[in-house]
């Protein structure tokens, strides 16, 4: 079983970075909540699983990095980057063939060395202009 840190960067860097959807039972426990997640998808470890399909679809040359970790008492806070080209097509935004790159800042529940819930604060307005969804004047410098 990993251990908090270890755990967290498996899961940004092997699931998110990689696509390894296969290490999600392991990595994340089986009565997982995520905070929110993306309209369409469950916020469990199946729409987790969905979701990282959808991603892996969308974006090639995907890799993602962990930042940052704090751990304390079973719970954890970490800053994560991921960056790719937008070449698929993404919760309804057609390719745009963009170089992207988004971070966030997530807490999480850590239980029996797996990840139970997590809420994710992401930096949806940067990417969205990115993703050529938005105006690129709406987007902070």
């Amino acid at each position: 079983m990993p251990d908090t840190r270890e755990a967290v960067r498996r899961f940004i860097e092997e699931v998110y970075g990689e696509g390894r959807v296969e290490l999600i039972d392991e990595l994340i426990h089986e009565d997982y909540i995520e905070h929110p997640m993306p309209a369409g998808f469950s916020p469990d470890r199946e729409g987790l699983k969905s979701f990282i399909h959808a991603l892996h679809g969308a974006l090639s040359d995907t890799n993602a990095e962990l930042e940052r970790v704090l751990v304390d008492d079973g719970q954890v806070a970490f800053r994560w980057r991921v960056t790719g080209k937008h070449t698929g097509e993404f919760l309804g935004i057609p390719p745009s063939q963009n170089h992207v790159e988004t971070t966030g800042n997530d807490v999480a529940v850590v239980r029996d060395g797996r990840i139970e819930e997590r809420w994710c604060e992401q930096d949806l307005l940067s990417l969205m202009s990115q993703l050529g969804a938005i105006d690129p004047a709406m987007s902070p410098t």
